[in-house]
């Protein structure tokens, strides 16, 4: 790369940026990474929190994104930005606040908002405030880099639909004509930032759960990190900064890549997505390859066929007594048994082709999935909504565990969604056995189902195995308990005959 500074912190940390015949560019590693090492830490060129239902109220921390309490400190020089604790706002205003405060109206910025649809809103926030970041006279190291990886970046303008530069035409209507009012002096290129941040944004979520938690325009790590459909990285927000750790053990000359979508999705969805938001066709071994993943993928990516059928175990209602599959139990075995001991990622992989390769469509594919997903949170919405039996409570748990071995056959191990789906499921098995034994409906069977005590403790322990590596299970969101804290309790669960 031209940049000196950009060179000089990717040798910094580790990395080498080199030309790549398919790819254009890709970053490898000059040294090893252990699984949950950081790779790279780095302040956004521009970030805001995720906005709650009235889209004029801030309802999460200008600067970790944590929720905001009832009680809650303020930037006393412009009186807009929010915070949840004094120590945010005092780390807030030395890193960046500083320079940013004064220089833009945010009850402009939301007047601006009020004239676009809600999904259009955040796109006209992120421009807003990555034009204004640009135009700072005298700015820390940090965002001297970010903003020489910004003008790196490519736009693509040529290449977005039309309707895409319709909706981008229509912010960048509405933003020149509040720019006097929101603190911008031009807005001539408005389309431009719009496109180039549109398929370089990230998405951050809760470092103790899998909720969205604000928006983050990092063009640094935009321009070194290529993607992968099976990434060996993952990054977390957190205190201000993007962080990215390693999701397994990298060693050198190893490339470095993100997941810029869901993984989940299957193959066909997925290259049509990356072709139509990030411009590029997918090679990545979970695309292309012939590894065990790869096979699985293409389990996972069939259709149903013509006629439909629904999954074998599939409830058609809750009344009929639960059942799994084995295959769900040998995957979820398997997982614990990975995280738990650190084994090769070859034989997870090859661990889990052995137990789905010869599986229908109907009980595994995407669509397969689905229906568990969509069985999970039914169970789920009737636990809390109403008095259940104990049949619907194992369901839930029941499609809980499906849904954890779908994602353990399409996800990395350590990737924090499935450390959260590991310790939501060990909760709910937990609070079926507790309503179970104090009604004395506890059924022998089951502990065939993966319903026991053992379970529990297993699962929990497993989440945080994989949470210390892609999370933070220290943090405790604003009445919530931290990760560690529920471990702790689930792992020391007994029962009093």
């Amino acid at each position: 790369m031209d940049s000196k500074e950009i060179n000089a912190l990717v040798a910094e940390n580790g990395l080498r940026v080199g030309l790549d015949s398919v790819k254009g560019k890709r970053t490898v590693a000059v040294r090893e990474f252990k699984r949950g090492d950081t790779i790279l830490s780095i302040r956004p060129l521009y970030e805001f929190p995720a906005r709650g239902n009235k889209e004029s109220t801030e309802s999460r921390c200008a600067h970790c994104f944590a929720r905001l309490p009832k009680r809650r400190p303020r930037c006393s020089q412009c009186r807009q930005t929010q915070y949840c604790s004094i120590n945010c706002q005092t780390t807030h205003w030395t890193s960046r606040h500083y320079f940013e405060c004064m220089k833009m109206d945010e009850r402009a910025v939301d007047a601006a908002c009020m004239e676009l649809k809600p999904e259009f809103r955040p796109s006209l926030r992120m421009c807003v405030g990555v034009m204004r970041t640009m135009s700072f006279q005298t700015v820390p190291a940090w965002l001297r880099v970010q903003r020489e990886a910004w003008h790196m970046l490519v736009t693509h303008r040529d290449k977005h639909p039309q309707f895409v530069l319709t909706q981008y035409e229509e912010i960048a209507r509405v933003i020149n004509t509040h720019h006097s009012d929101i603190g911008l002096d031009s807005t001539s290129d408005a389309i431009d930032v719009l496109c180039r941040s549109g398929c370089n944004n990230f998405a951050a979520y809760e470092p103790n759960g899998p909720r969205m938690s604000g928006y983050l325009c990092s063009p640094l790590v935009s321009l070194l990190l290529n993607h992968s459909c099976l990434p060996n990285a993952a990054f977390v927000y957190m205190g201000g900064m993007q962080i990215v750790r390693a999701l397994d053990d990298i060693q050198i000359g190893d490339e470095i890549t993100l997941a810029y979508m869901d993984g989940l999705q299957p193959r066909d969805v997925r290259q049509k997505q990356l072709s139509a938001v990030y411009f590029f066709d997918c090679t990545c071994d979970k695309c292309c390859g012939e590894s065990a993943r790869a096979q699985v993928d293409v389990l996972m990516s069939r259709a149903l066929g013509v006629d439909g059928q629904m999954p074998e175990y599939l409830p058609t209602d809750y009344v009929q007594p639960p059942a799994i599959e084995p295959w769900v139990l040998r995957v979820i075995d398997i997982l614990l048994a990975h995280c738990q001991d650190g084994g090769t990622r070859y034989g997870f992989d090859q661990g889990l082709l052995d137990c789905v390769g010869s599986l229908p469509p109907r009980n595994f594919s995407f669509a397969a999935y689905t229906h568990w997903l969509e069985c999970q949170d039914d169970c789920l919405e009737r636990i809390s909504s109403e008095c259940v039996s104990s049949n619907v409570r194992a369901w839930a748990c029941v499609s809980a565990m499906y849904v954890l071995a779908f994602y353990a056959c399409v996800y990395p191990p350590y990737l924090s969604l499935v450390g959260f789906q590991c310790l939501e499921t060990s909760k709910l098995v937990w609070n079926t056995l507790v309503a179970s034994e104090m009604s004395n409906e506890m059924p022998n069977e089951w502990v065939e189902l993966g319903l026991s005590l053992d379970r529990v403790k297993r699962l929990a322990r497993c989440a945080q195995n994989i949470l210390r590596v892609s999370a933070e299970p220290s943090v405790s969101a604003e009445g919530d308990l931290s990760v560690e804290s529920q471990v702790a309790l689930l792992a020391g669960q007994s029962f009093v005959n």
